[in-house]
């Protein structure tokens, strides 16, 4: 075989194989959104929503958000980047606090990641978060979200990926409040009086 084509086998073996792996769907995830129509029908604020999206968590449960959270307040922590885990873990320091604040809330992260770029190396990305994270109950609240990122900024009124943002939902699933960047109190109370509105 000439050394050319041993080449070009050699590069286009490994993308062959890759996208083999979409195909067959070992690996491969987009999520879509369930984006609404008409935004008026979310009550508290017209402008902003949480957009439908069944994912897998950590522990490999699959979750659809926000129908699966309602019930109770729920804190969705959204980060764009990996480097932004620091900033998602200073909410999660303060964990303890948040719930003895907010009655029933329950807290998740959604690393939110363009699933057309990245998507077929979603088990891989799951799978480096899993070995990161030995707690069973951390990985339950992590649920990785392979989607359109724009459309999902776009729906809750996130206007940047530079930063984290913590998204208050109600019991009903609304967005009630939405505030930007690492923990401190100020934040905590806006979120807090934005449930009783």
């Amino acid at each position: 075989m000439c050394d050319s084509l041993k080449s070009r086998l050699g590069i286009a073996l490994p993308l062959m194989l890759v996208g083999g792996l979409c195909v067959f769907g070992a690996s491969c995830r987009y999520q879509s959104l369930g984006l609404q129509e008409t935004r008026s029908a979310v009550e508290r604020d017209p402008a902003v929503y949480f957009p439908q999206i069944t994912a897998k968590n950590l522990n490999g449960d699959e979750v659809t958000l926000p129908d699966d959270l309602s019930g109770n307040p729920a804190l969705v922590l959204v980060a764009f980047k990996q480097r932004q885990q620091i900033n998602v873990n200073t909410w999660l320091d303060q964990l303890e606090l948040i719930e003895s604040t907010i009655e029933g809330v329950r807290v998740i992260e959604t690393p939110t990641i363009s699933g057309k770029k990245w998507g077929w190396m979603a088990g891989f990305i799951d799978g480096g978060m899993r070995s990161g994270i030995p707690d069973p109950e951390a990985r339950a609240r992590t649920i990785t979200l392979f989607t359109d990122v724009g459309a999902f900024r776009e729906a809750l009124g996130i206007e940047t990926e530079d930063t984290i943002h913590a998204v208050m939902l109600d019991g009903q699933s609304r967005v009630t409040r939405i505030v930007a960047g690492d923990f401190d109190a100020a934040k905590l109370e806006a979120l807090v009086e934005s449930l009783g509105d």
